[in-house]
């Protein structure tokens, strides 16, 4: 599958089949992972692979009460509506970890230092094209209360933990969700 296609095909799966990930395809997508771009090539980022089912259900447990607390201070009822059960049925999550001391020369302006975020994110993107890319599903998940999995997790306090990726083999597939157009979205000057 070519790039293009992987962009604009992939989906964000929220039902997994309990089918393992063979080994070479996990290596794969966290190699494609690590070839993301990072500030000054810091490579800011770290890949904890979950795929101990007491600790899957320990963070689908934690996501439970991020989503009370997320209903409570947002007063958005559809977020007490959303379904997570996926965090158990994927056979593999992995967090990603940023290093807040890996960024880059940004941190020298005033209000800057997030470089390391953003190359943590662009990890989280080549993984979920990665998995597309062979067949499988994902989903990037922030639906968690830092301090409760920094500690589940055993991250030391002065990482970031950026998000979960959820990984696995689709158990169907959803339907077409929409997106903006060009003109609603791009601005020339």
């Amino acid at each position: 599958m070519d790039v293009i296609t992987a962009i604009k095909e992939r989906w964000s799966c929220r039902n997994f089949l309990s089918k393992p990930i063979e080994e070479e395809k996990l290596n794969l997508i966290l190699e494609c992972g690590l070839a993301a771009p990072s500030p000054a090539n810091k490579q800011p980022w770290e890949f904890i692979v979950i795929k101990d089912e007491g600790i899957k259900t320990e963070i689908r447990k934690l996501a439970e009460k991020a989503k009370e607390k997320m209903t409570a201070a947002g007063g958005w009822d559809w977020i007490a509506r959303f379904k997570i059960d996926f965090i158990e049925q994927a056979p593999v999550l992995v967090a990603v970890v940023g290093d807040p001391a890996k960024t880059g020369a940004e941190q020298f302006l005033p209000g800057r230092g997030e470089g390391y975020e953003h190359a943590c994110a662009a990890a989280v993107q080549n993984m979920l094209l990665a998995a597309h890319a062979l067949g499988l599903g994902s989903l990037w998940l922030s639906l968690f209360d830092k301090p409760d999995l920094l500690d589940l997790l055993k991250i030391e306090k002065d990482k970031n933990l950026i998000a979960l990726v959820c990984l696995g083999y689709p158990a169907g597939k959803p339907a077409k969700t929409s997106r903006k157009t060009l003109a609603e979205k791009v601005r020339y000057l």
